[in-house]
């Protein structure tokens, strides 16, 4: 019995021994758990730290970009604006061109790198270029072709033309028949006409300019000659002949303002340089005509309206005196982009009897009319590219006319003080 007892005390005392001191693997496995969930805490942890800090920067970085695009734009805001009142300074005595100010050091400075700085803020999302000598640059143009705004001070334009005119007309004349006696029949003339040109701009002090406009022209004629029972008869003759050279001075006399537009007042004195008639040819031209005018500009953007009242006298010359005329023309120019310009218009003339020895033509006088519409657009920085077309709306308006012009800009050697 004591042994019995001596067994049971061993199996009680192996029966307490602890478990993790006789499974070594179940410690192993417990202490690589605890390791690896561990590590995947702490990569976790790493990798959250690592997105929030590239998020951070990536949000840093945009916020820069955005700055920098604000910045860019209110540079070239304030470029615009140094473009808009450049031709207002440079309106008074001792004021700086826009090339004057284009060439001071500070502004030069920065026009060299505004378009690099635009190129970059371009890549950014939400970005736009603005391209500061565009800005209303075909609507300025056209409105100085046009006679409604005059070139500052420093600068020059030479304007090269060439209009293509058709006329025809028909009346009635007696047409002397084989026996000696006349018949009542009918004239028909059907004229091409080419004038081609330059019209030369100069800046003056004192918001003034000098104009000047050299001309040619050439005319290609058939006069048809009809009447009941004669053949008809055709004479087709052609010249060409220097034009009429003429010159002007342009004043700016009031500034826009609330209601009241911009005038501007143009004395001209259109030369008799030009052959009255030419290879039996009446050319319209040859005679001395005074002309004084009131140009009005009135700016509603994108729209511009002009409108212009003109009064010529004409000298008589070899016996014929051409009446005198008031001219009427209005325009509405809108500006389609900063490059293109559209604009329609109608010009009217009155026109006084014509006096051939002082005695009046019967039927001389009479109304013409035409109906305009045209389109302008830039070439570059300084070329200019316009195209005006017109239809006659009267028996003594041309039948319709096609003007092309090419003008160009550039400074000239005097500069203001």
């Amino acid at each position: 019995m004591a042994v019995k007892n001596n067994n049971n005390r061993t199996n009680a005392s192996k029966c307490s021994i602890p478990p993790w001191r006789t499974s070594p693997g179940l410690i192993l496995m417990i202490g690589t758990g605890m390791l690896v969930s561990s590590w995947s805490y702490a990569s976790e942890k790493t990798v959250n730290k690592t997105s929030e800090s590239s998020l951070q920067d990536t949000l840093i970085q945009k916020i820069a970009e955005r700055d920098q695009v604000i910045a860019d734009l209110q540079r070239r805001v304030q470029l615009l604006e140094q473009r808009a009142t450049a031709p207002e300074a440079g309106r008074y005595p001792g004021a700086s061109s826009p090339a004057t100010l284009a060439k001071s050091p500070a502004n030069q400075a920065q026009v060299q790198k505004a378009p690099v700085k635009t190129q970059q803020a371009s890549s950014a999302p939400g970005s736009f270029e603005i391209d500061e000598d565009a800005a209303q640059r075909a609507l300025e143009r056209t409105l100085v072709q046009t006679g409604a705004l005059l070139l500052p001070f420093g600068q020059a334009e030479v304007q090269p033309f060439a209009t293509y005119i058709r006329r025809e007309s028909e009346t009635p004349v007696l047409v002397a028949n084989a026996t000696g006696g006349f018949l009542v029949g009918s004239q028909r003339v059907s004229r091409d006409e080419i004038d081609a040109g330059a019209n030369l701009l100069f800046g003056l002090p004192f918001e003034s300019q000098f104009e000047v406009r050299v001309p040619g022209r050439f005319i290609d004629q058939s006069v048809t000659t009809s009447a009941l029972g004669a053949f008809p008869s055709e004479t087709r003759s052609n010249t060409e002949t220097f034009g009429d050279v003429s010159v002007g001075i342009a004043k700016t006399l009031m500034h826009e303002s609330d209601w009241l537009p911009d005038v501007i007042a143009r004395f001209t004195w259109d030369s008799a340089s030009g052959n009255m008639v030419q290879d039996n040819i009446a050319t319209g031209i040859g005679f001395n005509d005074f002309i004084g005018s009131l140009t009005f500009l009135k700016r509603q953007d994108p729209l511009a309206f002009t409108g212009t009242v003109a009064y010529k006298t004409t000298l008589e010359e070899d016996g014929v005196e051409p009446g005198d005329q008031v001219d009427f023309n209005i325009s509405a120019i809108l500006a389609a982009s900063p490059q293109t310009s559209l604009n329609v218009g109608l010009q009217q003339s009155f026109i006084q009897e014509t006096k051939v020895n002082n005695v009046e033509v019967p039927g001389s006088d009479g109304v013409a009319s035409v109906f305009t519409a045209g389109a302008s657009s830039t070439i570059g920085r300084s070329l200019f590219f316009s195209v005006l077309g017109g239809v006659g709306l009267t028996e003594d308006s041309p039948d319709y006319f096609l003007n092309v012009t090419i003008p160009f800009r550039f400074d000239v050697p005097v500069k203001p003080q």
